[in-house]
């Protein structure tokens, strides 16, 4: 039901969009109509959620499932297992692992939560989160937590809070906070920390 609902929304969404930024108003009004439909079978088609066994395929939409979830360009998944997305902007909470590629990542929660060539915005997990060649807004993790080759702003960990080759805005862990080949501006935690080859600025609680 809640797929449905989605599908729908999303449908809806997206043939709004393309009609406010494309339409042909010079043809026919047979003509046009038929654009129309045209239109809105092919947003449905991309946004269609497939389930095959609990797991859910769709190429631009917007799922939930019992297992996992797979796309190529989502804002919106919730999966018992595993969140997947290529290419977009994603709001992904799993049971397991939430990825996404070349994309803009706005709230990821699951075991392990990782972010690819892009801007990760709040990443949550009892294992790990990592954020490769991009900007990282603030990442919360009971074990690790980790940016390589980019800025992070905010890293909050129960154990590890890592950046390697990149900036850190405010590290806080309760073991240790590390930042080997970097710049730390403000780090405070528990026990430990370490700034390597840089300036570092810390305070211990």
């Amino acid at each position: 039901m809640e797929n449905i609902a989605l599908f729908a929304l999303t449908v809806s969404v997206y043939y709004f969009v393309w009609f406010l930024v494309s339409n042909p108003q010079e043809y026919s009004r047979s003509v046009y109509w038929r654009i129309q439909v045209k239109r809105m079978a092919l947003v449905a088609l991309l946004a269609l959620p497939i389930n095959i066994g609990g797991n859910v395929f769709t190429i631009a939409g917007n799922a939930t499932a019992e297992k996992s979830v797979y796309s190529l360009f989502s804002f919106y998944q919730k999966a018992g297992q595993n969140a997947f997305t290529g290419i977009g902007l994603a709001y992904q909470q799993a049971g397991r692992d939430a990825v996404s590629f070349i994309n803009i990542t706005g709230y990821q929660q699951a075991q392990n939560a990782i972010n690819f060539i892009g801007i990760t915005g709040y990443q949550r997990t009892e294992q790990g989160a990592v954020s490769v060649i991009g900007l990282a807004g603030y990442q919360r993790s009971e074990k690790n937590a980790a940016t390589v080759i980019g800025f992070t702003g905010y890293q909050q960990a129960g154990l590890y809070a890592i950046n390697l080759v990149g900036l850190v805005g405010y590290q806080r862990a309760g073991v240790k906070a590390q930042v080997p080949v970097g710049i730390a501006l403000y780090q405070r935690v528990g026990e430990k920390t370490r700034a390597f080859g840089a300036f570092s600025s810390l305070t211990k609680d």
